[in-house]
């Protein structure tokens, strides 16, 4: 899918199929006036819809918590994004379990997040995936991940990493469709993307490329899962988040 396409398909879910519309709209029109790159518009994830109720349950596994909470320190120190992928599934009861991560510590770039060295050895992963491993362990769910520095996007999402997510889900089933050759079904794998923010939320939004209910989606229901199978739930959608200012700010957009 070219980027110019995934574009388009984000501008459409964010401002027709979405309850709040107009909300993206106005918050469009103003950073555009303001000489914003579009790709660098704040998407504030507080706006986006919720999930399906049956779904909206992610577990990190303390391994993978403890991963992402040396990436937010590196990030913390640098001001640099770090790329990261995390790999779980879905269990019978629609609840997502994020069990590995893969991740480029030594990223280096301030102004965007650069996935090509990590990409490696994830397509190998993806080359090496068994049908049997998803038979066992469930829907294969991936989630492309960053960190966000103090800068003109901070606390939200950027319309670029929309775009990315939506490019990322067809980029995933395409190249399993094409490499992988150990009968692993394409639409057995599922995306969602992560962001990690400097008030320390865990953001964690899907799209979803089903015609009748196409769109972005944000969990609110995200937890650490220790190893003494306890859950904690974790900050999301924080109100330590700048989120264009809270209501204050969007009144004035409306």
């Amino acid at each position: 899918m070219k980027r110019e396409e995934a574009k388009n398909i984000a501008i459409k879910c964010l401002l027709e199929n979405n309850s709040n519309r107009d909300f993206y709209a106005n918050s469009f029109e103003k950073f555009l006036n303001q000489g914003y790159n579009p790709e660098n518009i704040p998407i504030p994830p507080l706006y986006l819809d919720n999930v399906s109720e049956n779904n909206n349950v992610v577990f990190i596994e303390e391994n993978v918590y403890n991963e992402l909470l040396k990436i937010r320190n590196i990030t913390e120190i640098t001001n640099n994004e770090i790329p990261y992928f995390i790999i779980g599934f879905e269990q019978k009861n629609g609840s997502v379990v994020f069990k590995n991560i893969i991740a480029d510590i030594e990223q280096n770039s301030i102004q965007e997040t650069d996935y090509d060295r990590i990409t490696t050895y994830f397509a190998e992963y993806l080359r090496q995936l068994n049908d049997t491993d998803i038979e066992k362990n469930g829907k294969l769910i991936i989630c492309k991940d960053h960190t966000h520095g103090i800068g003109s996007v901070s606390d939200n999402f950027s319309f670029g990493d929309l775009i990315g997510y939506v490019s990322f889900k067809s980029q995933i089933r395409n190249f399993v469709k094409t490499y992988n050759h150990k009968g692993v079904n394409p639409n057995d794998i599922d995306t969602v993307g992560m962001l990690m923010n400097p008030c320390s939320d865990f953001n964690i939004v899907y799209y979803d490329d089903n015609p009748y209910q196409m769109g972005f989606y944000k969990f609110t229901n995200i937890f650490l899962k220790t190893k003494d199978n306890k859950a904690i739930l974790l900050p999301s959608l924080s109100e330590n988040g700048n989120y264009i200012k809270k209501d204050i700010e969007n009144r004035k957009l409306q």
